[in-house]
């Protein structure tokens, strides 16, 4: 990867949002960044160290926080390249029948291999055995075991019985399937001075229409708080005291009901967008470093799937089937090491889900098409569950509409063995603007403050689904602490005995005062039609913590890969700490979702989330009920109704003050 040095300083410091585009000295930065790309990473860091140490005063605190994110960004690169040459010829004998060191060489020529210099010594990307089987056809022909994964299979026959529930019932969310979800996140012992807070945000469902029924069972330590449902990074916030010589564990359970979403999408019923609404021009918008219109290679992307026609729908469709036909999936660094992450998915025709997802959300943008960031977990990989990355691109009359063109590289490229081609096709064919189940939402955007607001740097500053932790003000990164996810299907009795065991009661966290700003924020989405606010989450004290509402959301199949995992040096899959999850059965069509026959109104677009300040108020304001939409749209199938009350005004927000992530 190479660009221009000042760019890269830049570009990380922005991924933060600490500061848009400033740099403390212009010359300092880019002879660090100099020295980092000729692998010099000792020199680069003591240039970075020595103007820090030369300015403890007269620097600005942002100027600051750049430089020192500097530093750590080397330190966390140094984390993803630890695979010498030996170890990994070492990892590619043992999984394949043959393979010879002259066939490592030519390969490396040929630049199908991650290579860095660092200080002399040449190391390959931690996951680099696993990315060259993906990334060479021949060399999976000679893997010596196939992991029995059906995952796909499973996929297929989900999209089979959601089709048809929604034939049966011209409903577009159907087929409900509960989950149990514990996760667990340990501190290792001493990471943190004895007495020391540790602060804990973990994953938590998101409030979409596709989510619903949510309730939380367990929480350990004693809840902090709950991030209000328009926060676009779901979390629950936990603390408690380090002790020493001990691991601080913190656990949470929840059930939740997960709708599949399928969409009835004619081109000829598009209609014209509001380009002067700021809902609009939000989700449009150039967002630097990672959507960065100047983009030569987005540019030529763009130009080779345009055909001329203006329709949105149409365009977004060769964009998703340009990015499956065209890219690969390969294990992904860091996203915090990244400068560009659409330019890089871009650049090597090569990705994981993120860096799909985020290609396809800048080439939306750039041909004026509202898309935005999902993620989350996937939930029914029988090997364990794994982080997932998909999006959403905005269209009218049917609003948020899902696609998941990483996954659709997966089904295309890696599913032979258990789809016949047709079906292959028709399964990507599928996920564009339709959903299956298989998912855990927990984010509607990227790169966005959590709730309370961290005080350091995030370990990962784009995405949110493994928590973050930080202790004194300092943050523990991913080598400080481990974390294990369960996502265990549920049929409904079961969940609903769950559901009614006693709720422990979440504190309140104090309102902060919102900062003001000379520039309002964009307000919510577009809007086609209104939805029923969900009902609100109970977080204060003395209420139960069981949300009922209708929820938006996705995920992706994995076979000898995973949707977002990484694979360590050591030649193991590490993307997730659950190996042997109970995987989640396809279900029937429900008798439930074969009741009401009318079609619904599409859901809302979600407004853009406050970042970072001012919080905003957890209780939710209950929203007019809708009107039948003229054609059926992606929907929630209501637990609760609400109330008649009149539509509100979307008013502008304060715009969001810069704070390092």
């Amino acid at each position: 990867m190479r660009v221009c040095g000042l760019t890269l300083i830049v570009s990380c410091f922005c991924m933060m949002q600490v500061c848009a585009w400033c740099a403390p000295d212009e010359k300092m930065m880019s002879d660090a960044f100099a020295l980092r790309e000729q692998g010099e990473f000792e020199k680069a860091t003591r240039v970075l160290q020595t103007w820090l140490d030369q300015n403890t005063s007269g620097a600005e605190e942002a100027d600051r926080r750049t430089v020192e994110f500097e530093i750590e960004r080397i330190r966390r690169i140094r984390q993803d390249y630890k695979l010498t040459r030996e170890r990994l010829l070492t990892q590619l004998q043992d999984r394949l029948t043959t393979f010879t060191e002259a066939e490592l060489d030519t390969y490396e020529r040929e630049g199908k291999l991650d290579v860095q210099l660092i200080d002399g010594q040449k190391l390959y990307v931690n996951s680099s055995a696993a990315n060259l089987v993906l990334r060479v056809p021949e060399l999976r022909a000679r893997l010596k075991k196939h992991r029995g994964d059906t995952a796909y299979r499973r996929l297929y026959e989900q999209m089979l019985t959601a089709n048809k529930a929604a034939e049966l019932t011209s409903l577009s969310l159907v087929t409900p399937q509960d989950f149990l979800v514990t996760y667990t996140l340990v501190v290792n012992p001493n990471a943190a001075p004895d007495g020391e807070t540790i602060r804990c945000w973990l994953p938590f469902v998101h409030h979409l229409p596709s989510h619903s029924d949510v309730s939380i069972l367990n929480v350990s330590p004693k809840i902090a708080a709950v991030a209000p449902p328009e926060y676009p990074h779901r979390t629950v916030y936990l603390e408690q005291p380090a002790r020493k010589d001990q691991p601080a564990t913190f656990t949470l359970s929840f059930v939740y009901r997960s709708w599949s979403q399928v969409s009835d999408l004619d081109p000829k019923k598009v209609r014209d967008y509001d380009k002067a609404g700021p809902e609009y021009q939000y989700y449009t918008a150039e967002r630097k470093p990672h959507i960065d219109f100047s983009s030569e290679d987005l540019q030529r992307i763009s130009h080779e799937v345009s055909s001329g026609d203006p329709n949105p729908l149409l365009q977004a469709r060769r964009i998703y089937d340009w990015i499956a036909r065209n890219t690969i999936y390969q294990y992904a660094r860091e996203y915090s090491t990244l400068d560009n992450i659409s330019q890089y998915t871009a650049a090597r025709r090569a990705g994981d889900c993120g860096q799909h997802g985020m290609l396809f959300i800048a080439l939306c943008r750039l041909k004026g098409i509202p898309a935005r960031w999902v993620s989350g977990w996937e939930s029914f990989n029988h090997r364990g569950h794994n982080m997932h990355d998909w999006c959403e691109f905005y269209v009218k009359p049917w609003g948020w509409l899902p696609a998941d063109p990483d996954m659709a590289v997966n089904v295309l490229n890696y599913a032979d063995d258990e789809l016949t081609t047709g079906q292959q096709e028709k399964l990507a064919d599928w996920l564009f603007g339709n959903l299956d189940h298989f998912r855990l939402t927990v984010n509607t955007d990227y790169g966005r403050s959590l709730y309370p607001e961290k005080t350091d740097f995030r370990s990962e500053t784009v995405d949110f689904q493994r928590g973050e932790v930080e202790a004194g003000g300092k943050n523990l990164y991913f080598d400080q602490w481990d974390y294990h996810m369960q996502i265990k299907p549920l049929d409904a009795q079961h969940a609903e005995s769950l559901r009614k065991k006693q709720q422990p009661a979440p504190q309140k966290l104090p309102k902060p005062t919102p900062t003001p700003s000379p520039t309002p924020a964009p307000t919510p989405a577009p809007t086609p039609k209104p939805e029923p606010t969900p009902a609100p989450v109970a977080e204060e004290a003395g209420t139960s913590t069981t949300e009922s509402s209708q929820t938006t959301t996705p995920v992706e199949a994995a076979k000898t890969h995973g949707p977002k995992a990484t694979e360590s040096a050591a030649g193991e899959t590490t993307a997730t700490a659950n190996p042997e999850s109970t995987p989640a059965a396809t279900p029937e069509v429900p008798a439930s979702s074969k009741v009401d026959a009318t079609p619904q109104p599409s859901p809302a677009p979600e407004p853009p989330q406050p970042d970072p300040t001012p919080v905003p108020t957890p209780a939710v304001t209950p929203a007019p009920e809708p009107t039948p939409a003229p054609t059926p749209a992606p929907t929630p199938v209501p637990t609760p109704t609400p109330t008649p009350a009149p539509a509100p005004t979307p008013t502008p927000a304060p715009a969001p003050t810069p704070t390092p992530a």
